[in-house]
């Protein structure tokens, strides 16, 4: 009687086994033509291998990694060059590094740890790409420079819609050539509160200084010395 239910058992588990190998085949390797023509990104085939290697071993659930790998399409689409004229939109990126940040932390160790620094270095390839091939200006310097601060930060939602918001009014501020008055003081608010919050969130002390000096090099000075005193 015993052997029937052992060699049931051992069914069971091939098949899963072999359920799993489908899934993860499906997961990761599906062609895609854009997938085809983008250039080779090492961290995240690196991620996705360490993925892979974490469902295996039962740390990570599929879902889990479905939602991880919606999560990093979010990361390289806020990549892209973002087109004149459009806003800057802080707040979907920041919503996916959250959402993957909060799924990491449920990954048993030791696949926790790996795909965390996975994660960190998967989060320095995500830099907004320059416009053209000429040197950032000292507007998209700040952009760029905002964007590394959110990602590697742990800012509150309310200050990355803050920081998104005083982005966008800068933007309009120096399309406001109608209206220099008005287009001053709307740059002084939005560097005040830029700087603001700069200050007061949870950010990498190299990623503060670069966007304090960011806005000391905008122009004309809104909310007095820039940096912590």
């Amino acid at each position: 009687m015993e052997e029937p239910i052992e060699k049931e058992e051992i069914m069971k588990i091939a098949l899963r086994a072999v359920s799993l190998s489908i899934v993860l085949l499906a997961l990761f390797h599906a062609p895609s033509a854009m997938a085809q023509a983008e250039p080779s990104n090492p961290a995240m085939d690196k991620f996705k291998e360490d993925m892979k290697a974490a469902v295996l071993n039962g740390s990570i659930a599929v879902p889990q990694v479905k939602e991880l790998q919606a999560n990093a399409e979010t990361l390289k689409a806020a990549k892209g060059e973002r087109l004149p004229g459009a806003p800057v939109d802080l707040l979907t990126p920041y919503r996916a590094v959250s959402s993957m940040k909060a799924i990491m932390a449920a990954v048993k160790q030791p696949d926790r740890e790996t795909l965390q620094a996975d994660m960190q270095a998967l989060l320095a390839h995500q830099k907004p790409q320059a416009a053209s091939a000429q040197p950032p200006n000292a507007g998209q310097k700040l952009g760029k420079d905002v964007f590394t601060a959110v990602m590697f930060g742990k800012p509150t939602e309310g200050q990355v819609k803050q920081l998104q918001d005083s982005l966008n009014g800068l933007e309009q501020a120096k399309a406001d050539s109608a209206h220099p008055l008005k287009a001053l003081m709307a740059l002084k608010q939005s560097k005040g509160e830029i700087e603001a919050v700069m200050n007061t969130g949870s950010f990498r002390d190299q990623d503060r200084q670069a966007v304090l000096d960011d806005l000391n090099n905008l122009g004309p000075q809104g909310g007095g010395r820039h940096g912590r005193g």
